[in-house]
């Protein structure tokens, strides 16, 4: 649209390009981040799981997530929860 802006039901990535580039460039197995003003999320930036729980503070609630690892370092498998 012009002037762009986000639309009604459409996602944007509001993260700080400089952590992406450096996800882009140096691979981490993971990435874990704690945005608390943003839904939880999980999306791979080439190699790289990068998992953000989404903490609720104004609602107390309160995200986690529990990661597997296999023997060399990679997550295995990984899951949010919330208490």
């Amino acid at each position: 649209v012009d002037p762009p802006r986000p639309l009604v039901g459409e996602e944007i990535n509001a993260g700080s390009t400089a952590v992406r580039a450096a996800i882009e460039r140096y691979q981490p197995a993971i990435g874990l981040h704690g945005h608390i003003h943003e839904s939880s999320g999980i999306v791979k930036i080439g190699p790289t799981v990068c998992i953000n729980p989404g903490s609720e503070y104004g609602e107390g609630v309160l995200r986690s997530a529990v990661i597997d690892f296999m023997a060399d370092g990679r997550p295995a498998s990984w899951q949010l929860l919330s208490a």
